[in-house]
């Protein structure tokens, strides 16, 4: 006769600790992620008070909105397309060949990030454009019939830009999936034959896939949401453009700015969920990870690497025009018409920022909303990268999705939420949020959470937990670990997220457009430094100058902090999903 033993189950203590973090950091996306992006879809389908589709009838009856939702999905794709023969090439280069000069170049092929959209945009068109300064170089010195110039309000001008300043998102992911592929796969490949472009092509790319799927999808939604470009071209027929163009004139239809807002989260949506799903439809993984071993790399000498360099150099060089532009706008008399020699170096557009009190608010307002957000990003990266890496609770898939959703988003679709969810009145009362300042440091720093997140979260991985348990074993509370311990080892990756953040708030546009704090009480001296700049250019020809410096700020202050940020990480920086 057996004796039965009763059996006994026991819960595990419920870790408030984890729940009290879930709970803020979930409530805080909930409120400006969630409800905003909610805000813009009830905007889209809300028509004479109820529910229907009659907003997207109306829209798609005008046939010029019908063209601008067409000219964003053709930008994207053809911005995606170019920015993926460059970026490709390159990265494939830059990993697998070794040649004199290639840190430099590693750090030289990254400039066009820093390029401020509406400063860019507008110096391409003073060196492409119609009357543009290469443009008339060409036609006295060799004679070439370019009576358009190279840059136009039109579709290839808007795609020539874009890919101009977005290719190096493709060659940073790309070159960080190649750097992870598992060396023994091509050398086996070499093996059995397989060499050139075929080895490329069927063993080398397919495994870098994941990695160039998330650049070219960074690319295809920078592109099909982009403000600043359409509208310094001067090009109407672009689904962004039009939406700002609906919210802010006098006789816009502000129903169809949520239309066009919510079809771009649509598209976004949809590319996301389609790539995700032709990336998982093949196996990716390899039996180890590390950068290539030295029988896979060649060490190119003799004649070939001058001809690396010609390469390299002609498309950094046509990469850099728009910097090259800024710094002619800033320091020089811009050449007349039908000419190309500027009429003289000047100072006139540095003492205007100086002396004018309009245009050191933008600065300084900027320094300040940039490092709020960023302080913001850190410690609320630093939370919800503990959790999605330490901990395991019912939710936590919600928010890793929640956290990164808008780097999936176009900003306009925030910015345009941010407007609409916080302009209602607070309370009864007549204040409005969207009518102060600090609105703008909120949706920055929403806007580049996720930088913050995924860099937490990777140096988590990298430290080893049995530092947390030593200490929670020797009596320390959850909460001293986590600032005892944790936080201090994460210190790397908080800078380097906190850094990005820092760059990219200082230079955004869409969410700067959409919520302009020009109605509050704060008016003009409220206004970030790309407002200033959209406005320096609005002036006229007595305007550029102060454009110009202001730009040429945004690319130092966006150089600084990539070089700390390579500094901080020791490799170079990596934009992904």
């Amino acid at each position: 006769m057996r004796l039965k033993l009763p059996q006994f189950k026991f819960k595990r203590p419920i870790n408030w600790f984890a729940i009290i973090l879930f709970v803020i950091s979930f409530g805080l996306l909930f409120v400006f992620v969630i409800l905003p992006i909610l805000n813009v879809f009830i905007g889209a389908f809300w028509s004479k008070n109820q529910w229907s589709f009659g907003n997207f009838f109306s829209y798609w009856k005008i046939s010029s909105n019908r063209k601008g939702l067409s000219n964003s999905l053709l930008a994207g794709l053809f911005t995606t397309i170019l920015s993926s023969l460059i970026g490709v090439p390159i990265a494939y280069l830059m990993t697998r060949y070794r040649f004199t000069g290639r840190r430099g170049f590693q750090i030289l092929l990254t400039l066009p990030l820093v390029l401020p959209p509406f400063i860019g945009a507008f110096a391409m068109l003073v060196m492409l454009g119609r009357n543009g300064i290469v443009t008339n170089f060409l036609r006295i010195t060799l004679n070439l019939a370019l009576s358009e110039g190279f840059i136009q309000p039109n579709l290839q001008g808007l795609v020539l830009v874009q890919a101009t300043h977005l290719w190096p998102l493709i060659y940073l992911n790309t070159s960080a999936a190649l750097s992870k592929i598992d060396p023994s796969l091509e050398e086996s490949a070499r093996n059995l034959g397989a060499s050139g472009i075929d080895l490329f092509r069927r063993i080398t790319f397919p495994l870098a896939l994941p990695g160039f799927v998330a650049g070219a999808l960074l690319v295809f939604v920078w592109s099909i949401s982009d403000i600043g470009t359409p509208i310094m071209l001067n090009f109407p027929n672009y689904a962004p453009a039009q939406a700002f163009w609906e919210l802010v004139r006098i006789d816009g239809i502000v129903e169809f700015s949520y239309v066009i807002c919510f079809i771009l989260t649509l598209i976004s949506a949809v590319s996301l969920v389609v790539i995700n799903r032709f990336v998982g439809l093949k196996e990716y993984a390899t039996a180890r990870i590390g950068a290539a071993p030295r029988v896979l790399i060649k060490h190119v000498k003799g004649k070939i690497v001058p001809a690396i360099w010609f390469v390299l150099l002609f498309i950094l060089g046509f990469s850099i025009i728009p910097h090259i532009g800024t710094t002619i706008i800033a320091f020089t008399v811009l050449p007349g018409y039908g000419q190309w020699i500027p009429k003289g170096i000047t100072l006139d557009g540095w003492r205007t920022v100086i002396a004018r009190e309009e245009t050191s608010f933008f600065i300084i307002n900027s320094v300040i909303y940039a490092s709020l957000a960023a302080l913001i990003d850190i410690v609320l990266g630093a939370l919800i990268g503990y959790l999605l890496a330490r901990k395991n609770f019912p939710g936590k898939s919600v928010l890793d999705i929640v956290s990164m959703m808008p780097l999936a988003i176009p900003g306009v679709v925030i910015g345009l939420g941010y407007l609409r969810f916080f302009s209602a009145p607070l309370f009864g009362s007549t204040f409005r949020l969207s009518s102060i300042w600090f609105i703008l440091v909120i949706s920055y720093s929403m806007r580049r959470l996720p930088y913050a997140v995924r860099s937490s979260h990777a140096v988590l991985q990298q430290i080893h937990v049995s530092l947390e348990e030593a200490s929670l074993n020797l009596g320390a509370s959850r909460i001293k670990t986590f600032l005892k311990i944790t936080l201090p080892l994460m210190t790397a990756g908080l800078v380097a997220g906190g850094t990005m953040a820092f760059i990219t708030a200082f230079t955004e546009v869409s969410t700067s457009l959409m919520i302009q704090p020009l109605y509050g009480p704060f008016g003009v001296h409220a206004r970030p430094i790309t407002l200033g700049i959209y406005f320096e250019i609005l002036r006229g020809a007595g305007g550029y100058a102060p454009a110009g410096c202001l730009g040429m700020i945004q690319i130092v202050v966006a150089i600084l902090g990539f070089y700390i940020t390579n500094r901080v990480l020791g490799e170079q920086v990596t934009i992904g999903m």
